[in-house]
């Protein structure tokens, strides 16, 4: 029988009368750095907080593109083709189904990436505690649930290996003209100038003061303040994580099990193993 998510309505309903105003919008001439920005990755490498910056008022006044509704792309919405004058958050997919879309004559993406291993560790608590039930999550985390943490590991390495072929498909392109990676950890290091990265790389103009001040309203703690704002009393934060660096979890039985399952990926994208 056919069944109705009918929480889920109001916020289908609000994305496709957003994907139809955006794609009508495309119709006409646009005044933007690009056409289409579209930013890719995996899970665990600070999606949300580049879809909340890029997607902030005074950046799209900078960029003159307008925030695409997120969607699902790795399961059952995809598409070949977007409006004119969009940033598309989100793509969490291989680099071959990127090459797929069907891209305007001006665009740019930027792929961000982060030591697949310290992903691992950040997917499992993620999966096991604080990510809200949706999709396959409630699968994974009944999974999790019965194991110790040395298996949780391990399991999270076999369960997040199609994405780490995902990895492996952009790290093996990355001589793609249009395409400029960024590392997770800048959001800590230098925040300011990831988003300058990104916006010189779209050849959008701005001032760094004006950025700054951008960019501050995004800083960890404001953005933990303003998620448990909109939380259930008791629900678990996004940002109350454990650690999730490898060196300070993984065994030589992890490792050997990491690299068994994503040959040399970690070297491939850069990091020391």
């Amino acid at each position: 029988m056919f069944m109705t998510n009918w929480r889920a309505l109001p916020y289908k309903t609000k994305r496709m009368a957003v994907d139809r105003w955006l794609s009508i919008r495309g119709l006409f001439p646009i005044q933007a750095c690009v056409d289409n920005l579209f930013m890719a990755t995996v899970q665990k490498t600070g999606s949300q907080w580049f879809r909340a910056v890029l997607s902030d008022p005074r950046i799209t006044h900078l960029t003159g593109l307008k925030p695409y509704p997120q969607r699902r792309y790795e399961y059952t919405e995809f598409k070949r083709k977007f409006p004119r004058g969009v940033f598309v958050p989100g793509l969490y997919m291989s680099y071959d189904l990127y090459e797929e879309i069907k891209k305007p004559s001006s665009y740019r993406t930027f792929y961000v990436k982060r030591d697949p291993r310290d992903i691992i560790v950040s997917w499992y608590w993620s999966m096991k505690e604080t990510h809200g039930l949706m999709g396959k999550v409630g699968k994974f985390r009944a999974n999790l649930q019965p194991l110790e943490f040395d298996a949780g590991l391990h399991y999270c390495i076999d369960a997040f290996s199609m994405k780490l072929a995902c990895m492996r498909s952009w790290a093996l392109n990355s001589d793609d003209e249009n395409i400029i990676f960024i590392e997770f950890d800048d959001i800590k290091n230098r925040p300011d100038s990831v988003i300058g990265d990104i916006l010189d790389f779209a050849g959008a103009e701005y001032s760094n003061e004006a950025l700054s001040s951008i960019v501050a309203d995004y800083s960890k703690e404001r953005m933990r303040e303003r998620d448990l704002s909109t939380r259930l009393h008791g629900s678990e934060s996004h940002y109350r994580s454990k650690a999730s660096h490898h060196k300070e979890v993984f065994n030589d039985s992890h490792y050997d099990h990491f690299y068994a399952v994503s040959g040399d990926l970690v070297s491939l994208l850069g990091y020391p193993e």
